[in-house]
């Protein structure tokens, strides 16, 4: 590789793996009650993720800064995280005991305009709350870790235009309630029978394709998998019961040409919904002018600056397609191909435009191409 070229190569090894775990998808692919009181089935639980430490200054958007505390009850510096506006969270720890800031909460909240949604039980000895306050949904997580007593927090502040982002063709049932989004994922409740939504989607879905997705779950135990050492002495609430009612999950290419994972989980009278979207649009690349989708090509994944798709032809095929129509457009070829383990990197240049084209050949005639705008 020439110098002018080592600078990409940690950039390189970064795409070199994520091309490798396509592969690995694409190898397989062929080859919550919404009552005021504690349900008894098991809903999926908010769990939190490593914790790092707030560089968050807004006191408009750190909720830490104004969370009331019950007595003996301190926020513990080392689990906040509150940098992203959208979202937070950070861990209570404390010497009372969990009925008494079940209670505490119980009866705070509410005098802080917050509204209380339900309760569910949980796998770390105690039972979750879910409030909302406008755009703000939180999650109390109370339980016990290694050190004693714990009340894990998370909110997510919901954007006004996070509802229409999602595919026009998509339809939500009645009574649906978003609680948490991200870029291309959307949560909701709803105050349906789980059988009345499912049969909703059996209907909605006539027409659609399948597509090639697995749904979504967030496992039989609610992301709390086993519970935890519980410390001498920890008195942990009665474990929940699990709901005999099975996860559906559900995989669909739109006629917009999006493709949806959906999961329908039962809770009590209602329903949870995990809503993943994924464009099978090429147009939502942004792909430069003059360079096109491998004819017949089966596109697995278009975002912004990047898309992927499955070429049904070899490597080498592919590569002379993409080599003969990128000079053939005027441009040039950035050094050396960069090859690892099966896998090809071309990065290509043309005035102040760059792109990269990353070619892994998951068979005799099939090769998965992944190209990015941008370098």
């Amino acid at each position: 590789m020439r110098t002018q070229n080592r600078p990409m190569i940690k950039l390189n090894t970064y795409r070199i793996g994520v091309i490798a775990l396509l592969a690995g998808s694409l190898a397989c692919s062929l080859g919550t009650s919404l009552s005021a009181t504690p349900s008894n089935s098991v809903a999926p639980s908010y769990v939190m993720t490593e914790e790092v430490p707030s560089t968050q200054t807004n006191p408009e958007e750190v909720l830490s800064k104004s969370f009331p505390l019950p007595v003996d009850t301190t926020i513990d510096p080392k689990t906040i995280s509150e940098n992203d506006p959208a979202s937070g969270l950070f861990t209570l720890r404390s010497t009372a005991g969990l009925s008494t800031l079940v209670d505490f909460y119980t009866t705070t909240l509410p005098n802080q305009a917050w509204t209380y949604r339900y309760t569910d039980a949980n796998y770390l000895g105690g039972v979750t709350q879910f409030w909302k306050k406008d755009n703000l949904y939180l999650s109390l997580q109370f339980g016990y870790d290694n050190e004693g007593v714990v009340v894990k927090i998370r909110y997510d502040r919901l954007a006004a235009d996070a509802l229409g982002k999602l595919p026009k063709d998509f339809p939500i049932p009645g009574k649906a309630e978003l609680t948490n989004t991200s870029t291309t994922t959307w949560d909701f409740t709803v105050n349906q029978d789980y059988a009345a939504v499912v049969a909703f989607y059996a209907k909605a879905s006539s027409g659609w394709v399948q597509g090639t997705g697995f749904g979504y779950s967030q496992g039989d135990c609610g992301g709390d998998c086993g519970g935890p050492t519980y410390p001498p002495g920890a008195s942990p609430m009665p474990f929940p019961t699990q709901d005999s009612r099975q996860v559906e999950s559900y995989s669909w290419i739109l006629p917009s040409q999006n493709q949806v994972d959906l999961s329908i989980t039962p809770h009590g009278a209602g329903a949870l919904l995990h809503i993943s979207v994924t464009s099978l649009n090429a147009s939502d690349s942004g792909l430069p002018a003059g360079i096109s989708i491998y004819p017949g090509a089966k596109i697995q994944n278009a975002t912004s600056g990047m898309v992927t798709f499955q070429a049904g032809a070899s490597q080498d095929t592919v590569k002379k397609y993409y080599e003969d129509q990128l000079t053939a457009a005027g441009w040039t070829s950035n050094g050396q191909p960069f090859v690892s383990a099966g896998t090809i990197l071309e990065n290509w240049n043309m005035g102040n435009q760059t792109i990269s084209i990353t070619l892994s050949a998951v068979g005799a005639n099939d090769c998965l191409v992944m190209i990015v705008v941008g370098g």
